[in-house]
């Protein structure tokens, strides 16, 4: 339970920074979340700008501070979706991890940008029956 509390204040730093004006936000009218979180997998949305990737970096340099969990930038990978070849480079660059090409998968399920064809699920239905 302390680990939930201290994950969902992670999840309120990249809220407050939005409400802020540091982060953008990723839809223009809608609140939609830029972190999803479950147990150590954590994925983050960002625009791909450099203020974004400092500012994203800055706020887990803090929470892992505060709470003792580091990212493992070697552990970690960084998918760039719908973005410029000019966006790819510095991204890289400020982000520290491995570039991952996208489709790829998050807690068994693929993640796309449209809906998941059947055959791309099959392996999670698979796994559950």
């Amino acid at each position: 339970q302390l680990f939930i509390l201290a994950v969902d204040t992670l999840g309120r730093l990249l809220r407050r920074a939005t409400e802020l004006g540091v982060l953008q936000r990723l839809h223009p009218r809608r609140p939609v979340p830029s972190v999803s979180l479950y147990t150590d997998d954590v994925i983050l949305f960002c625009h791909p700008t450099v203020g974004n990737i400092t500012a994203v970096k800055s706020i887990l340099l803090l929470f892992g501070r505060a709470s003792g969990l580091l990212v493992n930038y070697a552990k970690s990978s960084a998918t760039l979706i719908r973005c410029t070849a000019d966006d790819v480079v510095p991204a890289v660059n400020l982000l520290g991890c491995p570039l991952a090409e996208f489709l790829i998968t998050y807690l068994a399920i693929p993640l796309t940008l449209h809906r998941p064809t059947a055959a791309q699920l099959q392996p999670v239905v698979d796994k559950t029956a």
